[in-house]
Parts: C-alpha cells; structure tokens; sequence
C-alpha cells in the first residue's frame, strides 16, 4: 500500500470534495464503478481512492476521472482563470 502523503488540512478536505465530487457526476451519468473502472484503465480500488479524495492516488487518475466525465476542460477553465489573476 502507498504510504499516505501528508496535506495541510484545507488540502485535505479539497481532495476529499473532489473525490465526491467525481462519484457524484458518475452515478449521476449512470456509470457504474466498473465501467468507470475499465474507462479509466484502473481498478475499483484505485477508483474507490479517487472518490474517497485519498491524497497518494496519482494526480493522472483524476485527471482520467475527470475527463471521462467532462469535467476536466471545467477545472482547467478555472485554474487558468486564477492563476492569470496571479
């Protein structure tokens, strides 16, 4: 098992938001775990991970998750917004 990487708290609880987030629009777009899964080119541990926010996932399996679901041009949309405002 990965060892945990340690977040500062708001982090923390971001990833977590996150996480839920993607099971949310999953189950709302009627994708099962396994079929998200097999998308993703993962396992259901793995995407049981992402959508529990667990910090040592690779940040390639949420952007995967992400963009399976069409939210990753969204989030990209958002960063670049803020970080022009930089």
């Amino acid at each position: 098992m990965k060892k945990q990487i340690s977040l500062p708290t708001q982090s923390e609880i971001a990833l977590q938001n996150l996480g839920k987030l993607i099971k949310t629009v999953r189950i709302r777009q009627g994708i099962t775990a396994t079929a998200m899964a097999e998308l993703m080119d993962t396992t259901r541990v793995t995407l049981g991970s992402v959508e529990k926010g667990v910090s040592s996932v690779s940040i390639g399996n949420y952007i995967k998750a992400l963009s399976i679901l069409g939210l990753d041009l969204k989030l990209f949309d958002v960063l670049e917004e803020k970080l022009t405002g930089l």
